[in-house]
Parts: C-alpha cells; structure tokens; sequence
C-alpha cells in the first residue's frame, strides 16, 4: 500500500533533521551523504610576501582602532549613542570586534534575558512543526558557498544556520521563513554564536529601527514602498538617468530587490557589505533608500551608457564584485547621500500605498 503524502513529508522532515543531528554527535555528513568524523580545522597557509610600509601602517592603525574599541564597549553606557561612537561605526567595526559591537547595538543580552530558555524551546517546537525544513535546507546548502564558515555540507555553520532559521520559522509565524533571511542570518553567524544570531535576526524583524518583518511577510509591502520611494528619488535626484532607465525599460525591481531586502547582501564586495551592515545595525532602515541612491550616483556616467541587459549586469552582478572605488569613499558618499535625503524628507518613504505596484493582492500596509 502507498505511503500517504502526509507521512512521506514527515519522513523527509525526520530524515533532513538527522542529517544535522549528526553534526552534533560529533560527525559530519559530506556533500555525498558519507558521514565520517569531524576533524579539528586545519588551515593551510602559503609563505605570505614581506608587507610594504603602507600595510605595515594599516596595520598598526587597525590595532589602535581594537584598542579604542575595546575600551568602548567595556563603557558602553557611557558611549552609547556618542558622536564618538557614531563616527567610528562609519569608520568600519573592527572583525575582532564586530560581533560584541553588534550585540551591544541590537541590546542582544537584553532581549536574552527576557526570553530565557526561549530559543531551545523554538528549536524543538520546529522539529515538529515547522512546515519550512525543506526549503530552509536547500537555502543552507547554497548561502555562502565559497565563504569557509558554510562550505561544509552539514558542517557547524550550516547546522547553526538550519537551527536559527527553522527556530525563527515556529517563532514569528506571520513571517515563518522567506527566502532571502538565509544570508541575513548567514551574516550575523559569521560574528555571532547561534543563540545571539537567533535574537539579533529577531530584532533586525520586528524592532522599529530596522523593522524588516514588512519585507519578508506576505505580499512584500515594506519592499513594494521602497521601490516606489526609490524611483521618487531618481525622478528628483537623477531624472536624466532615470529617462535613461525608463527608455532601457530597466524597472528598479530588477536591481532593488536584494539591496532593500538584504541591505545589499551579494551586491557589493563582502567588505563594503560588513561596512554597510555596522552602519545599518546602527542607523536603521534609512541607510537601504540612502545607498541605492548612492550607488547609482557615483556610477550615473557608465550607467547612461548602458543598454538594458549591461545595466541589469552591472548593477546585479560586476558591483558584487568591485565597487570601483575604496570602500571608506563609498562610506563617505552614503554618509552626504544620507544627509541629503534627510535635508529633502526623502530618507524614509512615506506610508501610503505604492499605487503603481498595484497589481499586488491585497492592499498595502506599513509594517
């Protein structure tokens, strides 16, 4: 007699579970489905070159910096919210530090005290009902493959990323899980343990700085405001490359979707994304209307040059790979950009309804 479909999704569901289950009993599962014992990491290094005097003053001026670090977050109340903090989170968090300073800014160990123990119990509940495990593990599987954290199949990072995100998908059911959270999540696992991953993802969703629930429920309001928002500030800013854009018939849907859905995750050099994300944990959701405005600034002559299928490669997949100028430059430009938007009353778009993306179901709200 055939297995219902009903107990053939609750064997894959067991089945996908036990895969990351092993990881934690000390082994780990290869790509193949092999299983063999979890080895120490070893990393193989090649004979670096004798460092030139300008990165021998890089350098010592990263260390400097730790050192001023270290001191503010050991007073953090006193900092907190200083110009001096402020300035310094847009000169770039130190990697040693980045993941304290983003604990301390998402009040990560406040949110921990008052949910104790909640994140095992979210943990278990998913085992058992969470209806997203399928999609969730393909999502592992291909988030930051060639990042050395999440090249393991089934290795600890992947197993950390399966456990925050299935958690999340019993946790905030409005949301469960969408595609798109999976490097988000990524991202704050590369300078956070699980636990705090789980909660800062939890705060990135539903506080009001960042409030990034509206992107990922149902129907996409939240990106479907700042699209139109968006094309609001090209039609003022850059008017002539938006004629541009309009005669290529190069909607801002094509490019926008992961800078406002990921705040530019696999869109700019992994450098320039960590910068961007210590200045979006602390500045908020201003900086995704900011930065598109800034990227199509500072590329505004090559982008008038571009016809439809250039455009759509440049802006989706040349600037994943150089932005073309140093990353502290295009900090420097967001930090006008932003400015400016401000000045305008253009940094945040209002709460009414994105008509011309009407054809969504249902009306639009402002989460």
């Amino acid at each position: 007699m055939k297995k219902d479909i009903e107990s053939l999704i609750l064997e894959e569901r067991a089945d996908i579970i036990s895969k990351y289950d092993k990881v934690s009993l000390g082994l780990c599962v290869s790509e193949w489905g092999i299983i063999h014992p979890v080895l120490d990491a070893v990393f193989v290094r090649e004979e670096l070159p004798t460092p030139s005097v300008q990165e021998e003053k890089q350098k010592h001026q990263e260390i400097e910096r730790v050192g001023k670090w270290l001191k503010m977050v050991k007073k953090w109340d006193k900092y907190w919210n200083s110009d001096k903090m402020v300035k310094r989170v847009y000169k770039g968090i130190p990697l040693q530090l980045r993941g304290q300073a983003w604990a301390l800014l998402l009040e990560i160990e406040k949110v921990k005290k008052e949910n104790s123990g909640k994140y095992e119990i979210m943990k278990k509940q998913a085992r058992s009902f969470s209806t997203e495990i399928k999609q969730i593990d393909l999502d592992v599987h291909r988030t930051f493959r060639n990042h050395i954290m999440f090249m393991d199949r089934f290795g600890i990072k992947q197993q950390a990323l399966f456990h925050v995100l299935a958690a999340y998908s019993v946790y905030n059911t409005e949301v469960s899980y969408c595609q798109g959270m999976s490097q988000i999540a990524a991202i704050l696992l590369m300078y956070l343990n699980e636990e705090d991953a789980f909660w800062a993802l939890s705060q990135l969703l539903t506080n009001s700085k960042h409030a990034m629930h509206g992107f990922f429920i149902p129907g996409f309001p939240k990106l479907h405001r700042y699209q139109a928002h968006h094309e609001q500030i090209l039609s003022k800013l850059l008017p002539k490359l938006k004629k541009h854009m309009d005669k290529e018939q190069m909607s801002n849907g094509i490019y926008t979707t992961k800078w406002f859905l990921q705040c530019f995750i696999d869109r700019t050099p992994i450098t320039l994304t960590l910068r961007l994300w210590d200045i979006y944990i602390l500045e908020g959701e201003r900086v995704l209307p900011a930065m598109a405005y800034t990227t199509l600034k500072i590329h505004k002559k090559r982008l008038l040059k571009l016809p439809l299928e250039d455009l759509r490669e440049f802006l989706q997949e040349d600037l994943s790979k150089s932005f073309f100028l140093p990353d502290d430059v295009v900090v420097e430009q967001l930090q006008g950009a932003m400015a400016e938007l401000r000045k305008m009353k253009l940094d945040l778009p209002s709460c009414l309804p994105a008509l011309f993306y009407a054809a969504m179901s249902g009306p639009l709200s402002c989460p």
